[in-house]
């Protein structure tokens, strides 16, 4: 499968949660819910530049910043990547990721450092001044695919409102 993605696993849920999901036949709804909840969780965090720890974004270099194409945010110049951002689910699973199948997927959700491959220095525009020159640059980590720390709530929450009562 490519680009990056995070399974959502129902097996650590409370019990009575639980409980409820082993007396439903064909999981499809409960794995859309889930789904659906964390994309929303995922889409929220990456408008709001938080991993799903909730730390905030590293901000983004002078340099990154002057060669900006628009003043949307961190790691929306373009909108492709936060675009990308779909879920998919069936009776067995729910997903949530990204399905472009590009180096800077992985380098913005885990950071880099990118060095020269041919010569001494790393050759970098600078929109206004022509280049500047490096021998290296470090890409903070700035994850965006993942589990938060209140997704499993917000999920239970979501169960709870499709079965209409607290599941606990």
């Amino acid at each position: 499968m490519d680009g990056v993605y995070f399974r959502f696993d129902t097996s650590g849920l409370q019990n009575g949660l639980q409980e409820v999901m082993d007396k439903v036949e064909d999981k499809s709804a409960i794995h859309k819910i889930v789904a659906i909840t964390l994309f929303d969780q995922t889409v929220d965090r990456f408008e709001n530049e938080k991993s799903p720890d909730d730390d905030k974004w590293n901000g983004l270099s002078p340099l990154t910043f002057s060669n900006r194409r628009s003043g949307k945010g961190i790691l929306r110049d373009s909108g492709e990547l936060l675009r990308s951002i779909h879920q998919k689910s069936d009776s067995n699973k729910a997903e949530v990721g990204t399905n472009l199948n590009h180096p800077k997927v992985w380098v913005m959700q885990h950071g880099a450092i990118i060095r020269p491959r041919r010569g001494k220095y790393l050759r970098i525009p600078a929109s206004k001044n022509g280049y500047v020159f490096s021998k290296g640059v470090k890409i903070p980590a700035r994850p965006y695919i993942g589990i938060g720390k209140d997704d499993e709530e917000m999920v239970r929450e979501a169960l709870e409102g499709f079965w209409g009562g607290e599941a606990n």
